[in-house]
């Protein structure tokens, strides 16, 4: 397990030995850790930059919703938001995504990281 980025609102680690190999980033939330793919971690970065927009379930009634809901291949997940979580999530979000995207250039180019 190898940390990939962190903020306040959680962390992103990679992960090897996996039940599922496609999904190697464990998002780590409070004390709870989801494995996600990265067409996932993709998927659940639309559903938090779409949160804003109303939501029509009987719940909401067209107001901005307060939780968020996706899908990872081992679980549904709904995560209660204000705007400072969304925040936080996008940040923690695009952080891996950037990381991970960082690491796959340099492996695909043979540039050594030396971290």
């Amino acid at each position: 397990m190898k940390l990939i980025y962190n903020n306040k609102y959680g962390s992103s680690f990679s992960m090897d030995n996996v039940p599922n190999p496609e999904c190697r980033v464990q998002l780590v939330i409070g004390s709870t850790g989801i494995f996600m793919s990265e067409y996932e971690l993709n998927s659940l970065l639309e559903i938090v930059r779409n949160s804003g927009k109303p939501c029509v379930c009987d719940n909401c009634n067209g107001d901005k919703c307060t939780k968020i809901w996706t899908t990872s291949s081992l679980i549904d997940i709904c995560i209660k938001i204000d705007d400072t979580i969304l925040e936080l999530l996008e940040d923690l979000i695009l952080g891996t995504m950037f990381i991970l995207n960082m690491k796959n250039t340099l492996e695909e180019n043979e540039i050594k990281n030396y971290n």
